[in-house]
């Protein structure tokens, strides 16, 4: 009894076979095959991956958001000369002088800090971060800038003409 309801059920599975000869199906044509795409632009030095940039903004709250703005924006006075009792921290996100500088500069600046007539006006983060702490920090202000601005970093990085300025 149990083969028979088996066979029945196979049996109403299968669509009936068109009337006429039996021929080979034919496969679905093949998709043209796509042109390669255009080289990408230079690749760029930082990794703009979400965990390095999410990495990256923790670190600059953690360590540069108190001076240098929640935005990178930093202080509206920064190009203001200074008495020497404070100095205004300049923009970071690409609308100060940060993009005319190299990557080495950068890196340098963060790890160094700042002095200006002798008078520190950013403090040393050597030691107190690692340089993946300080690649992440950058690769964050740098998707802060503006696309044409990073466009030129890295065109003036490439040549290893960076702008001054």
């Amino acid at each position: 009894m149990l083969f028979g309801a088996t066979v029945a059920l196979v049996a109403c599975d299968r669509s009936p076979e068109p009337s006429g000869s039996r021929t080979q199906q034919q496969p679905p044509p093949v998709a043209a095959i796509p042109e390669p795409p255009a080289p990408a632009p230079a690749a760029p030095p930082g990794d703009f991956s979400v965990q390095n940039l999410s990495r990256g903004a923790a670190l600059y709250v953690e360590h540069c958001l108190q001076c240098h703005g929640p935005e990178g924006q930093g202080h509206p006075d920064w190009r203001t000369p200074s008495d020497g009792e404070f100095v205004a921290a300049p923009p970071v996100n690409g609308t100060g002088n940060d993009w005319k500088r190299s990557r080495a500069e950068l890196v340098a600046v963060i790890r160094n800090g700042a002095m200006r007539k002798g008078v520190p006006v950013m403090p040393a983060y050597a030691g107190r971060l690692s340089d993946q702490d300080i690649a992440s920090i950058l690769t964050w202000l740098q998707a802060l800038w503006p696309p044409e601005i990073y466009e030129r970093w890295l065109k003036a990085n490439a040549n290893g003409n960076t702008p001054r300025g």
